[in-house]
């Protein structure tokens, strides 16, 4: 067999006429099986781009299905840290109200607690130790006989004094001290 020459093909003899034809049927089976081939291969690249899309749209779908995941965890956690929060606010507000703050200043308390603002939780704080201490001596002042015609100073009951705040018994201790020593007893 010379070099370069294909196995499977048996070479004609040039001469012969009917070495032609069969090279021209050779020629024609060869020419039938290249079509068959060629639509082959067309169906298997038609059958790989159908598989392809299929593929693109599954990976499409499960990763918008991962992203719709992600969202709903996302909102979860949100809705939880949020929760926490309010669970968190009320357990303080309670305790505030416990404490004697009126429900909007227990409110801002609990809330500069929470969110950690010490400086605005100490002028809460501040806020309501004056008003409370306003409305002790007010409450004093109210409950306090008021004397009577020739009377020195202003008498003041045991009961009261000891309902009385540091800073009222050190006027008392300043301005009677007499009646301190008499109620310290």
């Amino acid at each position: 067999m010379a070099e370069g020459t294909n196995p499977n093909v048996n070479e004609p003899n040039p001469t012969s006429e009917d070495s032609m034809e069969e090279l021209k049927a050779m020629l024609e089976q060869l020419k039938a099986e290249n079509t068959k081939l060629k639509g082959a291969q067309s169906n298997a690249s038609a059958e790989a781009s159908k598989y392809k899309k299929q593929l693109q749209e599954r990976m499409s779908e499960q990763e918008k299905a991962a992203n719709e995941t992600k969202e709903l965890i996302e909102r979860l956690q949100a809705e939880n840290t949020a929760m926490k929060r309010e669970r968190t606010l009320a357990e303080h507000v309670s305790g505030y109200l416990e404490l004697g703050f009126d429900a909007e200043s227990a409110k801002k308390a609990a809330e500069f607690t929470v969110d950690g603002d010490f400086s605005a939780m100490k002028r809460t704080f501040r806020d309501f130790m004056t008003a409370h201490d306003r409305e002790l001596l007010a409450d004093n002042m109210r409950s306090t006989p008021r004397p009577g015609a020739g009377a020195a100073e202003p008498a003041v009951t045991k009961d009261q004094f000891e309902k009385m705040s540091y800073m009222e018994r050190k006027r008392i201790y300043d301005e009677q001290p007499d009646l301190y020593q008499e109620l310290t007893k």
